[in-house]
């Protein structure tokens, strides 16, 4: 069976690493040990049928999977189809979103079709370049990817978390342009600050402070597509204290300052 295989590294900061396979036809047995990432793919040909120790999940064309770091199994392609898989590898660590460590291996609903398709390949596309501002546009262009794929998966991932822990991460989502202290958070859930940090750390492996920043820069991405605000005016209306503040943890969620980014997207 004749296969052929792509990878590209990113920029080391985000340790992406983007991978396109493509076998001509035949079945494909890869057993899998687990490997140290977690990985979205999507299945542009074929059809597949993913095995675990305690559960079988079945996908074909158009479709996107989510496969935990460590897992163990393996993946059996359909005979007789040509097979087109692209898939995106990333450390927990490059988004900082909790659920990653709750999550099994599950199909993204939201994803499969056209949104995934474009976002997946899009990454793809720029991680093959050497080009510093195609990797800003790529890591933008995972962002985006991770962002809809959490929203997607939470409801799955939340299962098993503390009722105060979801009403938390559901009040950011909803008020993070507002809130004023991660006090603010602890009272809303009926909670001490104290007791709010340690389900946060203990359950999804962050801090109230740090989840709301991400939330809030990935707005933030959003809102810099349109060139008549001012990084003062995105501050603002994210409810950072100055611009210098919001300049500094953009930087530090992206790895990138916020004019860079603008411009490498124009």
């Amino acid at each position: 069976m004749e296969t052929f295989m792509k990878a590209r590294k990113r920029l080391s900061v985000t340790s992406l690493m983007a991978v396109l396979s493509e076998y001509e036809c035949g079945h494909y047995f890869e057993p899998q040990k687990g490997k140290l990432y977690n990985s979205f793919g999507y299945i542009d040909r074929g059809s597949v049928v993913f095995k675990t120790a305690s559960e079988t999940l079945c996908a074909g064309s158009g479709d996107v999977v989510f496969i935990p770091e460590g897992l163990k199994y393996c993946s059996i392609w359909t005979p007789d189809e040509s097979i087109r898989f692209y898939s995106i590898h990333f450390g927990a660590g490059i988004t900082d979103y909790p659920f990653w460590s709750k999550l099994t291996l599950q199909k993204i609903d939201c994803l499969s079709g056209n949104t995934g398709e474009e976002l997946i390949k899009k990454v793809y596309d720029c991680c093959s370049y050497e080009d510093f501002s195609k990797q800003l546009e790529g890591y933008s262009l995972f962002y985006r990817l991770a962002s809809l794929a959490v929203t997607g998966m939470k409801q799955a991932s939340q299962g098993d978390m503390p009722e105060n822990l979801k009403k938390a991460i559901a009040y950011i989502d909803a008020n993070y342009g507002r809130i004023e202290s991660v006090s603010e958070i602890a009272e809303h859930c009926f909670l001490s600050e104290s007791r709010l940090y340690h389900l946060f750390r203990d359950c999804v492996n962050t801090t109230p402070v740090t989840y709301l920043n991400r939330v809030r820069i990935l707005q933030a991405t959003e809102m810099m597509k349109n060139p008549a605000l001012s990084l003062e005016q995105i501050a603002a209306s994210l409810n950072f204290n100055s611009e210098y503040s919001f300049r500094k943890t953009f930087r530090n969620v992206t790895g990138t300052t916020p004019s860079q980014f603008r411009k490498n997207r124009s």
